[in-house]
């Protein structure tokens, strides 16, 4: 069941991405806490989730831009940064996507009520 609500989130935030993009550069994150909210998952395959489909997101859509306008920005922001840039932008877009994707899922579990009461491992009780 988890494995499932997994790919299923990673589709969504992979198709519906787009419709974030029309907000700003954030709209992932947006997405990403919608998708969180509506699937039931554990904090860390919900933040990997995150992770893979914001920064699956913006490689695709960067890439997409990129080959629009033939490299050209791309050429010239790698002359005066002096490094790639396009995986700084991954890395941002998978941490948007994380952290939207996790946000959603606390929100969920407070809005429900379904907050796991942690076990002590102490003789004290």
């Amino acid at each position: 069941m988890e494995i499932r609500n997994f790919f299923v989130g990673l589709a969504a935030i992979l198709l519906f991405g787009y419709l974030g993009g029309f907000i700003a550069w954030w709209g992932i994150a947006l997405v990403a806490m919608i998708v969180g909210f509506a699937l039931q998952m554990k904090a860390g395959w919900s933040f990997f989730c995150g992770l893979l489909g914001g920064g699956g997101f913006y490689a695709i859509y960067c890439g997409i831009i990129n080959n629009a306008n033939n490299h050209i920005l791309y050429d010239k922001m790698n002359v005066i940064m002096k490094f790639d840039t396009f995986w700084v932008t991954i890395l941002i877009g998978a941490l948007l996507g994380a952290m939207g994707m996790l946000t959603g899922k606390y929100i969920r579990d407070v809005a429900t009520g379904e907050v796991e009461q942690r076990r002590s491992r102490s003789r004290y009780r």
